[in-house]
């Protein structure tokens, strides 16, 4: 029992692993065309600047607010999957069956 709930939590991890790997690609993606087109902005110089440097600085956040949230995920699917091993078969034992 206990094989089969750390290999339902690894396969959970992995899945979100996998999620989280594609938002933290898309993010850098997706600041990157804002930065490098910011030039596309009918604006004083200065302000396309400004404009570039928000969008790389909110890049630089997005992807460690990214790793932050899928840390946190982790963590707790990792505790709910010792959780489970650990109380599963107390469980098991504590509860009579019917028949």
């Amino acid at each position: 029992m206990k094989t089969l709930i750390w290999s339902i939590t690894a396969a959970a991890v992995v899945l979100w692993s996998g999620f989280a790997w594609f938002v933290h690609g898309l993010v850098g993606v997706a600041g990157g065309l804002a930065a490098g087109n910011a030039d596309i902005i009918p604006a004083d110089p200065l302000v396309v600047e400004w404009a570039s440097w928000i969008a790389m600085a909110g890049t630089g956040i997005g992807e460690w607010l990214v790793v932050a949230v899928w840390a946190i995920i982790t963590l707790a699917l990792l505790g709910f999957g010792f959780a489970a091993a650990v109380l599963g078969p107390r469980l098991k034992t504590a509860l009579p069956l019917r028949s």
